[in-house]
């Protein structure tokens, strides 16, 4: 059995799922009437760069050494930045920005296997990735950069890098051939250097059309998250629309839909769901910097200076908060600072910071603390999540809207909450407090710019982390009865392959 995996990113159930219904994307219906369409919870934070580090490796970022959309990396005592901003990337420099795409997200910055070296690994599989930002493999590519960027001040005219065997990162790496013409559509500036979805569906469909998919396939289209920021995931439905012609164009390519599924397993999912951000900048928009200004901010970018209390690592609606000298008081007195602005959601902390160094995490909100932490370690559980992990805790969980059915704990707009924050929280590279905002709302630091009126992402809420899931493969391979987590992607793509990984699909992490 093949698999073709489809990342769609930012594609929200909430919306796919009526459009499916009124026969707005038919492909994606006749996929779902083949087998089962089901909701995947992401991992946090619900942004781009982690979590689709979580659905390649299936790891959180604890694991998988991708800590969200900008870090603190304190072992090189350097920020770790892969937003999209401009501006942020013109000040770093656009050499530092390309060697840390080609080269570092993708090398030591990444610390779990990718499904691309699993496969492959053990030879006798292949493996392709189109566009996929996360590709680490085991065969060795020389990247070409772009004309444009090549001529900028500080760009390496070429890197070598590590994918599967068939592999096209827009206009810098083709290596699949089509009757003696590289496999890639337009690139250049205005289809992001031939990473946009247009590039991304030419070469499915070429590769479906010459019977080349191999064993693992994966196929990124990013579009719908950049039009979502601007209008919405509802007013985003046309870029979907568009997806779903092109997902037809392959599978017609390759001799038919039922055809096509008698030897391949497909896969459709994404990475993340969209919250939108209201439409008045002073409602929306939660100036972190002007927040904590009482405390010496480091300067986004750059190492820490002697005098610096803090440094922010914005994540759109969600932001890491690294304290240089984290004491029981400053912490204290950044939480409540935090906790002063009513947009505030949720305030996150590991307990070793203000309760002498005791196991777990922390949570505050303008209702209440409520302290967790695993019941692995002598403790009595109180309750076990919808995955089997069992949690105990001190304080109301009220305070973040959990419930308890029969002893599973459910958290209606924050599903599963405790393995997620722990999943952000454990990674050696986290920031010292995380905080999140109230649906609505988007954090913003000098030099980003939120998404007033459009859509964001980043948060626990479930808006931020409901993701599409579409399995059309072998009879009751999805049960939709049961939890379904982005980290349960790889394990189910490993499953179909026969290649073994860390943890099946709805295991307990620890």
């Amino acid at each position: 059995m093949k698999v073709l995996l489809v990342v769609i990113d930012a594609a929200s159930p909430r919306v796919v799922g009526p459009a499916v219904q009124t026969g707005r994307l038919p492909v994606l219906q006749r996929l779902a009437d083949a087998g089962a369409m089901h909701r995947a919870i992401s991992i946090f934070p619900s942004i781009t760069p982690a979590a689709t580090s979580s659905i390649i490796t299936g790891e959180y970022p604890s694991r998988s050494g991708i800590t969200g959309a900008s870090w603190y990396d304190e072992a090189r005592g350097e920020v770790a930045y892969y937003g999209d901003d401009f501006w942020v990337v013109a000040r770093e420099g656009f050499g530092s920005f390309v060697r840390d795409f080609l080269v570092r997200l993708n090398g030591d910055r990444l610390t779990a296997p990718t499904l691309f070296e699993l496969v492959e690994r053990g030879g006798g599989r292949r493996a392709a990735c189109l566009n996929y930002l996360v590709y680490r493999g085991v065969h060795e590519h020389r990247a070409r950069v772009p004309t444009p960027l090549a001529f900028l001040p500080g760009v390496p005219r070429t890197q070598t890098i590590h994918g599967p065997s068939t592999f096209c990162l827009g206009d810098f790496v083709a290596t699949h051939t089509v009757r003696g013409r590289k496999l890639k559509d337009k690139g250049g500036l205005f289809h992001r250097f031939g990473m946009d979805d247009a590039s991304t569906g030419a070469l499915l469909c070429q590769l479906a059309e010459d019977r080349a998919l191999p064993d693992f396939t994966v196929a990124y289209f990013a579009d719908n998250d950049y039009r979502s920021h601007e209008v919405g995931p509802h007013g985003a439905l046309p870029v979907l629309e568009r997806v779903d012609r092109m997902l037809g164009d392959a599978f017609e390519a390759a001799g038919g839909l039922e055809s096509f599924l008698e030897e391949t397993c497909v896969i459709v999912t994404s990475d993340h769901g969209h919250c939108e951000i209201l439409p008045e900048e002073e409602q929306a928009v939660i100036r972190l910097d002007q927040l904590l200004q009482e405390f010496q901010q480091a300067t986004f970018g750059r190492p820490w200076q002697a005098a610096d209390d803090v440094m922010l690592c914005p994540n759109m609606r969600a932001a890491q908060i690294y304290v240089q000298s984290p004491t029981v008081v400053r912490v204290g007195a950044i939480v409540r600072r935090l906790l002063s602005e009513p947009r505030v959601d949720q305030v996150l902390w590991c307990r070793r910071l203000t309760s002498s160094e005791l196991p777990g995490y922390a949570v505050a909100t303008s209702r209440g603390r409520l302290e967790f932490w695993r019941a692995d370690a002598g403790a009595t559980p109180r309750a076990h999540d919808e995955f089997g992990t069992k949690w105990t805790w001190q304080g109301d969980p009220a305070v973040l809207g959990l419930e308890l059915e029969g002893g599973v704990l459910c958290a209606p707009d924050y599903p599963n909450l405790f393995e997620r924050i722990a999943g952000a929280l454990d990674s050696r590279n986290s920031g010292e407090i995380w905080v999140t905002a109230k649906p609505g709302c988007e954090f913003e630091v000098p030099g980003g710019t939120a998404h007033v009126g459009g859509a964001s992402h980043g948060a626990l809420h479930t808006l931020d982390s409901d993701s599409l899931l579409i399995v059309s493969g072998p009879p009751g391979l999805l049960d939709t009865r049961q939890p379904f987590r982005s980290v349960d992607v790889a394990p189910l793509c490993a499953k179909l392959l026969g290649v073994p990984v860390r943890y099946g699909v709805g295991d307990p992490r620890v």
